[in-house]
């Protein structure tokens, strides 16, 4: 081989592999453009295979050159893909009526219920039945072991003490973490967050932690779809941006077209249904000052116009879902109402396309997907130690902990005032997708998949100050019956 390995290797690292010395070996025996092919198709087959696999070794590869047949098969099934006979099952899992409330009272009955909604999860832990109310735990004795239930109200250091103030319906009580390993655990709680504080009382009206008990979510039994269908999980497009990559953008279309990539790659194109996008469509109009100078489009209507075109040009039997982001045109404030129609027309006449609200809860072929832009990200990753805009993903973590997709009331994520708190996590998703961070990931916790869904937009002047590099251009391909989740980097695929 006269061309270097070491792209090849790259490839296969970002893809989270490794190389065996002997497969190594075996790549370079082979003609580059045979080599890439084959790594190609070693990703895929690594990451869509039912078997746990870390390394490719050479047996894995040799297995792979001799299966002419199978690639024959997979070229025959991309020209019919088995998508298009699969019946859609999408379907919109019960949405809460919003009950605007704009007075004090209204402010109000919103704290009251999301107290009394995560209260009622916490209450189906084994280790928080015991938890008293807060009047009561100001009766007990001093030196008394107890749990309590309470909504943060504040948060404090003073030296190496960390004071949390908690409420619940009728008392306030303080707490005070003096532990190193419980003050660690203690940074990391939200405002406005409702916990379960195990401790001792030391005096009238102040407890010593020894535990913060978070409403989380049990390990999960994923939910399988009865076919061998896949969904292809994307956000932030951002149609009208002098940064959009519509040659990316582009090569996805031509992809699930299966006119791009070696047959491995359109088989599993062949077997997408569903195309879930969420949020930020188009790069939207006065989102921030001087944006102007960074549009292409300047016209709200033009940009969905566009933004429909792009979609009108995958294949006719894929169902494709989009929420609107904090740059689409619908209100700010959360949770938010599909795009407006009076703004993307041609959106809502495409029957292929369903606009819902931001966040919403759908069923992908038996499937659980919870669907949020993420804008409340920002308040998580900005402030709580542990956690920075490097790595969104494990601020998607801390809000299922939290069973909340915006905890802290009053910051960068606008909440819309309401009688009932609509932002609880109530049921456990088998997969929960975000965007609006630009970085790609994926992790699985306690059985839920979590996808932190790139853009295709390249870095902008803002990320850039930020020290931020985006993921442009990649798409993570999930297989609902098995679970498996593959990002697929467009940049690269050829």
């Amino acid at each position: 081989m006269s061309q270097d390995l070491n792209p090849l290797l790259s490839r296969i690292v970002e893809a989270g592999y490794q190389l065996s010395p002997e497969a190594y070996k075996l790549l370079g025996s082979l003609p580059y453009d045979e080599a890439k092919a084959l790594m190609e198709k070693a990703i895929i087959k690594a990451n869509i295979g039912a078997e746990a696999r870390f390394v490719l070794d050479e047996e894995f590869l040799t297995s792979l050159m001799q299966e002419p047949s199978k690639q024959t098969v997979a070229t025959a099934r991309t020209k019919h893909p088995p998508a298009a006979d699969i019946k859609p099952q999408l379907k919109l899992l019960q949405e809460e009526v919003a009950q605007p409330a704009g007075d004090a009272e209204g402010f109000l009955e919103y704290f009251k219920s999301r107290f009394d909604r995560l209260e009622t999860i916490l209450r189906r832990r084994v280790d928080v039945k015991d938890a008293v109310p807060i009047a009561r735990a100001l009766q007990l004795p001093v030196k008394t072991k107890l749990k309590v239930i309470g909504m943060v109200t504040e948060k404090r250091t003073s030296g190496p003490r960390l004071f949390i103030e908690i409420e619940d319906r009728s008392d306030t009580i303080s707490v005070m973490a003096t532990d190193p390993q419980v003050m660690r655990m203690g940074l990391e709680v939200l405002e406005d967050q409702v916990i379960c504080v195990d401790a001792v009382k030391f005096s009238e009206d102040l407890l010593i932690a020894n535990d913060f008990i978070w409403p989380d979510i049990p390990t999960n039994a994923p939910r399988r779809a009865n076919e061998p269908v896949c969904a292809a999980f994307i956000s932030d497009i951002h149609v009208g941006s002098v940064y959009f990559r519509e040659d990316l953008f582009d090569r996805f279309i031509s992809w699930m077209n299966l006119e791009l990539g070696p047959p491995p790659s359109r088989d599993l194109a062949s077997r997408v249904k569903y195309v879930v996008i969420a949020g930020d469509l188009v790069d939207g109009i006065g989102i921030y000052p001087e944006q102007l100078e960074e549009l292409t489009i300047r016209d709200i209507r033009e940009q969905y116009h566009v933004a429909s075109q792009l979609l009108s040009r995958l294949p006719n039997y894929l169902e494709i879902v989009v929420i609107p982001g904090n740059h689409d045109a619908s209100r700010k404030s959360l949770p938010q109402p599909p795009i407006p129609k009076d703004y993307a027309e041609e959106l809502y006449a495409d029957e292929r396309i369903h606009l819902f609200e931001n966040p919403c809860r759908l069923s992908l072929h038996g499937v659980e997907v919870l669907l949020d832009h993420g804008t409340a990200l920002n308040d998580i990753l900005g402030s709580t130690p542990g956690h920075d805009f490097h790595r969104p993903i494990t601020a998607m973590e801390l809000l299922l902990r939290c069973r909340h997709l915006a905890p802290r009331y009053g910051q960068n994520a606008p909440i819309a005032p309401e009688r009932t708190d609509r932002l609880v996590i109530q049921s456990v998703p088998d997969i929960f997708q975000a965007g609006h961070i630009h970085i790609n990931e994926t992790k699985k916790y306690k059985g839920v998949t979590l996808i932190s869904s790139g853009a295709w937009q390249d870095q902008t002047p803002y990320q850039r100050r930020m020290n931020l590099t985006p993921t442009t251009g990649v798409a993570t391909i999930f297989d609902l019956q098995t679970h498996q989740a593959f990002n697929l980097d467009f940049n690269r695929l050829t």
